[in-house]
């Protein structure tokens, strides 16, 4: 039970109208020893997938990855 645990995905949505793709992007470029991203774009929205994603972030890393994408809108 603990490992199914472990192995859950974390999704999160991006709106096209507010991020930019380059910013989640290099977000995912830097966050990438943490989990395995993936992202797929649709209409309005981007829509980002972690998985096999380090036991020791698992409770922040959705909180601080978006963080960071919002961080690199600057740029």
């Amino acid at each position: 039970m603990e490992k199914n645990k472990k192995n859950k995905s974390i999704f999160i949505i991006f709106n096209k109208q507010l991020y930019k793709i380059k910013a989640i992007k290099l977000a995912i470029k830097e966050y990438q020893n943490l989990a395995n991203f993936s992202f797929k774009q649709k209409e309005n929205y981007i829509y980002v997938k972690l998985e096999n994603i380090d036991k020791e972030v698992k409770k922040i890393i959705k909180d601080e990855f978006c963080n960071y994408v919002l961080f690199l809108m600057k740029f």
